[in-house]
């Protein structure tokens, strides 16, 4: 008896629709997953960003879809708050840390002061926009020249944005708000008539505060340690970069980390 021949049966009309819709929803659920969250997109590539580091300079791959799929989400609305915070940490990392030329960093830099400025506007209260900001402003400051920032009043706008930080939330980012300020203090040129304000002392209470809020924040053990020498401070200064130098980098802040590890064993170089 012979075998019959395989035959594919025919579609029937309703086992075309059903195919038909079968594929378009599952079109549509895997263009949601990948198209319609830039906000988690971007939140995915900012998590990457130290990947493929080399010590404490970054890759630039990661954080560039970082700043792209935040700038996507900001564009459509998708959490625009949460997206302009970290749009800006985005841009201070991109320039601080991925090996950019000085002229590089201003460009950088100048979005971030641009974009802080019309948020601040849109989201008064926000505390993470007002310290990323507040971050770019300051390194802004350090490219361009603190001299430049004190003359055009940009250091006495960033004292006014650290104090509105410490007023809403004084534990941000480990104390960020009186970092920044201490920062703003002790790096400010002090110009009678134009810029009287500046103060190490006030710098160096300030950075005690944030200590206080945070006392084992690398950053804070870094400015402690810059502002106890100018002191003439040196063994506690000694002490706090010592315990960077000891401390196990943070797997959510390598590089950043990394740098100042880096920033410690030059200041014990120079110093000791």
């Amino acid at each position: 008896m012979s075998a019959k021949p395989f035959t594919v049966p025919y579609p029937t009309a309703k086992s075309m629709i059903r195919y038909t819709l079968c594929g378009f929803i599952l079109a549509m659920l895997h263009g949601h997953a990948v198209g319609q969250n830039p906000y988690e997109q971007g939140l995915k590539y900012y998590k990457l960003r130290s990947a493929h580091a080399d010590s404490f300079r970054a890759d630039s791959g990661n954080i560039n879809k970082a700043i792209e799929a935040f700038q996507t989400a900001l564009d459509q609305n998708i959490q625009p708050e949460q997206s302009v915070a970290y749009l800006l940490q985005s841009y201070y990392f991109k320039a601080m840390y991925t090996g950019m030329s000085k002229e590089q960093q201003k460009a950088i830099y100048d979005k971030g002061f641009s974009l802080g400025e019309r948020m601040m506007e849109r989201f008064p209260k926000s505390v993470p926009i007002k310290f990323w900001y507040g971050a770019n402003v300051g390194r802004w400051a350090d490219v361009h020249g603190f001299v430049q920032a004190a003359t055009n009043g940009i250091a006495k706008k960033l004292r006014k944005i650290c104090k509105e930080i410490i007023k809403l939330d004084p534990t941000y980012q480990g104390g960020g708000g009186y970092r920044i300020l201490a920062q703003v203090h002790f790096h400010s040129p002090h110009i009678p008539l134009i810029m009287g304000w500046p103060s190490d002392d006030r710098a160096l209470e300030l950075v005690e505060k944030a200590m206080e809020v945070a006392p084992d924040h690398p950053t804070n053990r870094m400015l402690y340690a810059q502002i106890l020498l100018e002191f003439n401070r040196d063994e506690e200064a000694r002490k706090q970069l010592e315990y960077i130098l000891d401390a196990e980098p943070r797997s959510t802040h390598l590089v950043e980390d990394r740098y100042l590890k880096y920033r410690s064993r030059k200041i014990l170089r120079e110093e000791f």
